[in-house]
């Protein structure tokens, strides 16, 4: 990673980064461990993936831990957060990455792909939002990863971009409901990000047309996406909130 922040701002944080292990997550998790925050990262499978993340957050000094959990799951969701709170005192920011896509048109979806995409896109992320609003403390953070695609709905990724678009709507809804306490509540849409999920979901010519498509010549990075999820789990963006803010340079 190229992320080290020049503040220690969120010192006396404590920070649950879910799906934080890889890609994108692993970019955000080491955001907030290299500005101070105690660092909860959250995985389902690659226990690898989690060893060399927590080693590289811990390098920054912080308190940092990795626990198995399954975000699809609402009953290990609830503990992991009672549990984060209880253990180290107060939970403040909240970070949901986890997610899939497949791509086909809408004829040619099965119930199972409609499953799967509502568990892992949907699903998670409303155990999580579910979650958030029980143990956050007053003035903390929550965002989750949506998609720009969810504005241009074009392609085989219809369902896909449906099953992110209800995540938004549930993010202006509780952020409302949790304004009150100070809470923010936002999502980021990323474009193509060049990482193990996208290329695991896309043809090289698919990858290609993407790449040439992009006004930057490139595809994302996880770099390009974790300060702007930085920005929006510290106290500058205390007035954001409702908010699904597309980044992708330019391409959509």
């Amino acid at each position: 990673m190229s992320l080290v922040p020049a503040t220690r701002d969120l010192e006396g944080k404590v920070a649950l980064i879910v799906g934080g292990t890889r890609n994108q997550g692993a970019a955000f998790a080491e955001n907030a461990a290299a500005r101070g925050a105690t660092t909860v990262i959250s995985y389902n499978g690659d226990e690898t993936a989690a060893k060399t993340t927590l080693a590289a957050l811990l390098d920054h000094g912080v308190t940092a831990e990795a626990v198995r959990s399954d975000a699809c799951d609402s009953a290990q969701v609830d503990a992991l957060f009672a549990q984060t709170a209880e253990r180290y005192g107060h939970l403040d920011i909240v970070v949901h990455t986890p997610g899939a896509v497949i791509k086909k048109p809408l004829a040619d979806h099965t119930d199972a792909d409609f499953d799967h995409l509502i568990n892992l896109n949907t699903r998670s992320a409303f155990n999580t939002l579910r979650a958030a609003a029980r143990h956050l403390a007053d003035n903390g953070r929550y965002v989750v990863l949506s998609t720009t695609l969810t504005s241009v709905m074009t392609g085989p990724y219809g369902l896909y971009s449906g099953s992110k678009a209800a995540v938004e709507r549930m993010v202006l809804a509780a952020a409302k409901e949790l304004g009150a306490r100070g809470i923010t509540v936002n999502a980021v849409a990323p474009g193509p990000i060049d990482d193990d999920f996208y290329r695991a979901a896309e043809t090289p010519e698919s990858i290609e047309a993407a790449t040439h498509h992009s006004p930057r010549g490139r595809l994302g990075s996880p770099d390009d996406i974790a300060p702007l999820v930085g920005w929006l789990i510290g106290a500058d963006a205390g007035w954001v909130s409702g908010q699904t803010l597309r980044a992708n340079g330019a391409m959509f």
